[in-house]
């Protein structure tokens, strides 16, 4: 996840590709600012973790023009970042600029290098005039935040930590409202581009797929079986089919992968020492929605921890949640989503009572756990029965979903 965004396994190589003549393609564009020197540096997005690799770079010979002439082992989707010979690229709300390349395509970029990462798409899958304009749409936003990104450095620059707060209260707020008529745009243009595909297209599986690591199985499921034939022909329709048949392993009601992992204590635990109770799984760390919702499971903690619930809290690390914290100011409130101040959320964060995981370690079995319960973010949570078997597993979702299940188990019963 980009830690912009966040203030937040499986291999390609088990689907197979068929032996057949590579694809061939071409990209041009015109992005002005662009000088002779700079690069574009496209790395392949390793699906359906966002894992990237190194692909090819673009070397720009003549100022604000580009061209490039490659070829593929099939349908690709690619991350482009911009690394200018002089100084660096300008501060935005997302880590590249996205580009689906088929074959035969002749992708058109245009622009500015200033948002070289907001620029438009022609060619390909990009001549659907709806997709365009749904881009389009969710570009101008990227845009608003972008500048937000911008402002936190400017103000870090001039030792403004006032004004660095608040742009940053602005940049994780960003369209939290709900009610903002630019986002209502994006869900209607994005809603009429689904509607008029109800067999599917390259782009909607492809933004699918990360989502079966969370979403509810059935919704997957039935999402697969309305693509295409085509669609799941392809390289990236059978990597759907290979990940939502790994993902059912995870459903609720089968039996919990086993685990064993080091503590911050020193001491190792594993799934078998749960076994009598019920064990929630939480993945936590400096985002939003965990600084949202860490007080509600410090409360159900508090509330169930000696009626049988156990908590293992698994983060990258403690020490950054530390450093942060320290460095927030004591006399006035540093608001965050959901939240009126972070400092005291993250004083409870580096006191929770529960037993504690990092993930940057020495120990590669803290990261496994990771590994085997497909975790896709933070806040993550898997909630485990005294049967060993999966109560509930995703976002906040799932914790909502779990606190349910408890307060039925294992609160007081009705008068």
């Amino acid at each position: 996840m980009n830690r912009l965004l966040s203030f937040a396994l499986f291999s390609v190589a088990a689907v197979g590709t068929t032996a057949s003549a590579q694809q061939k393609f071409t990209l041009t564009g015109r992005i002005d600012g662009l000088q002779t020197g700079d690069t574009l540096r496209f790395e392949r997005v390793i699906h359906p973790n966002w894992e990237r690799e190194f692909a090819f770079d673009v070397v720009v010979g003549q100022p604000g023009t580009f061209q490039y002439r490659g070829k593929q082992e099939h349908d690709q989707h690619y991350l482009m970042t911009y690394l200018p010979k002089e100084g660096k690229a300008p501060r935005c709300d997302r880590s590249g600029k996205e580009v689906i390349v088929t074959g035969g395509d002749r992708i058109r970029f245009s622009g500015t290098a200033d948002e070289i990462y907001y620029c438009a798409l022609g060619g390909g899958i990009y001549d659907d005039p709806l997709l365009a304009e749904t881009l389009r749409l969710e570009d101008s936003l990227g845009m608003i935040r972008g500048s937000y990104a911008r402002e936190i450095e400017a103000a870090y620059a001039r030792k403004d930590t006032a004004g660095a707060r608040r742009y940053t209260q602005l940049f994780n707020n960003f369209g939290r409202s709900g009610s903002d008529p630019g986002f209502d745009r994006v869900r209607e243009a994005r809603k009429a581009y689904a509607e008029a595909h109800p067999d599917g297209t390259l782009y909607l599986l492809i933004q699918n797929i990360p989502s079966i690591a969370y979403k509810p199985i059935g919704e997957s499921k039935a999402a697969y079986a309305a693509y295409s034939p085509e669609l799941k022909a392809g390289y990236y329709g059978r990597l759907y089919a290979e990940t939502l048949a790994g993902m059912e392993r995870l459903a609720d009601g089968q039996p919990a992968p086993d685990f064993s992992v080091v503590t911050v204590a020193g001491e190792t635990v594993t799934k078998k020492d749960y076994r009598d109770g019920y064990l929630l799984i939480y993945h936590w760390g400096l985002c939003p929605g965990s600084i949202y919702i860490d007080g509600q499971v410090r409360e159900l903690y508090d509330k169930y921890k000696d009626k049988g619930l156990e908590v293992i809290g698994l983060t990258e690390s403690v020490a950054t949640i530390r450093q942060v914290y320290e460095g927030l100011p004591k006399d006035e409130k540093t608001p965050s989503a959901g939240v009126e101040d972070m400092r005291p959320v993250l004083a409870g964060m580096l006191e929770h009572p529960w037993t504690e995981v990092e993930v940057e370690t020495d120990h590669p079995d803290n990261r496994s756990l990771m590994d085997a319960y497909k975790f896709s973010g933070w806040p993550f949570f898997v909630l485990i029965g005294p049967d060993g078997k999966i109560e509930a597993r995703g976002f906040t979702d799932a914790f909502f979903k779990a606190r349910t299940l408890l307060d039925e188990k294992l609160g007081a019963p009705a008068e």
